[in-house]
């Protein structure tokens, strides 16, 4: 069975970790944060960081938001990309929905036209600064080949790009 390294690859051609698994693995602290607060307790304040929401749905579109949400976060840094949980949202758990509440924005990216992940987070109030639709916006065809390196890192790259422009508004 081959090695996954920290950012979710299987790095390099030569077998070395790509760039973003060679650095320093980041902090994912705002949800612990989140959920201290949630409870009443004590924390340092912290800047809140992008929330990220994505579908993972059973087909290619889905499932590679969720692998792509992992590396752009781990690039990124959880200063500025925190993931959180989309069935949280559904099921009404106050540190999640406090924790998308305030966040310095919402990104939520779905694999395909149906845009679940958008529709449960308007069912639930919020409103989106980014959508994106992979099957759509990055014109990735939906299929059940699960393992797609380029198009994850196409998705990765789109996705970062939407948490920058969110992040610096």
């Amino acid at each position: 069975m081959e090695e996954k390294i920290a950012c979710g690859c299987h790095g390099t051609a030569s077998g070395q970790p790509c760039g973003e698994a060679s650095k320093k693995e980041k902090e994912n602290w705002y949800l612990p944060y989140m959920d201290k607060k949630t409870k009443g307790m004590a924390v340092e304040e912290r800047e809140s960081p992008v929330a990220v929401f994505y579908c993972a749905g059973a087909s290619n579109v889905g499932q590679s938001t969720m692998l792509a949400s992992v590396r752009a976060a781990n690039h990124l840094g959880y200063d500025k990309a925190s993931l959180l949980c989309l069935a949280s949202i559904s099921a009404g758990l106050p540190n999640i929905t406090n924790a998308a509440k305030q966040a310095k924005g919402i990104v939520v990216i779905d694999g395909c036209p149906m845009s679940c992940a958008m529709k449960t987070m308007n069912k639930a109030g919020f409103t989106l600064d980014k959508h994106l639709i992979v099957s759509k916006d990055l014109n990735i065809s939906k299929n059940f080949d699960l393992n797609s390196e380029t198009d994850i890192h196409r998705i990765a790259e789109a996705l970062e790009k939407a948490i920058v422009e969110v992040y610096q508004k």
